[in-house]
């Protein structure tokens, strides 16, 4: 690791924050249940920080926008 990445901390490993409308969960319990809006929020953090993943490296010049 660089000097300036031990500084701010590897771009990687910082924290992200997912806000959820509390309204649309309750609402997604209701009708789907808990089981099936816990799955459904799990896939949806993956699928965000895949991407995240994906901007990153593609503005690094380390994937094609296509990959």
């Amino acid at each position: 690791m660089h000097d300036a990445d031990a500084r701010r901390g590897d771009a990687s490993r910082r924290p992200c924050t997912f806000v959820l409308d509390a309204e649309l969960v309750e609402r997604a319990r209701r009708e789907v249940g808990e089981t099936d809006v816990i799955r459904s929020i799990e896939g949806a953090l993956a699928a965000a920080i895949d991407y995240r993943t994906w901007v990153r490296e593609v503005a690094a010049g380390e994937r094609d926008v296509l990959a």
